[in-house]
């Protein structure tokens, strides 16, 4: 397994708005822990996640509704920063065979580290 790897991904067991159900993944490992990783879950893009329609079609990532989406052109999907999490590794079904490249890599780290200050504020 290596960091930025997108895996299938079974989230069943969820309680309220958590995501539920079979997604796509990115994975990190957690230095000294083998058991478990960290885990952003991807979903399809909807309208809901872009300003306006043609944004949404174009996949602008620029024009992303809410400071905790990222869009990832690789799997043209949603990753949700919001319902990142710790996951076991029993949750992984199969592998996607694609994984990151730093740019996106990088991204995400950023993105990451930026929407856990703004929680962290309030």
């Amino acid at each position: 397994m290596n960091n930025g790897e997108i895996y299938y991904i079974d989230f069943s067991g969820n309680k309220g708005s958590e995501i539920n159900n079979t997604h796509l993944g990115i994975i990190f490992t957690i230095p000294k822990i083998n058991n478990m990783l960290f885990c952003i879950p991807l979903t399809s893009p909807k309208l809901k996640h872009f300003n306006n329609l043609q944004a949404f079609n174009n996949r602008n990532y620029n024009e992303l509704k809410y400071q905790n989406l990222i869009y990832i052109d690789t799997t043209d999907s949603i990753a949700l920063l919001d319902q990142m999490r710790a996951i076991s590794i029993e949750r992984l079904l199969k592998t996607y065979n694609v994984i990151l490249n730093s740019k996106n890599i990088n991204l995400i780290i950023t993105k990451v580290n930026k929407y856990i200050k703004n929680i962290m504020k309030k």
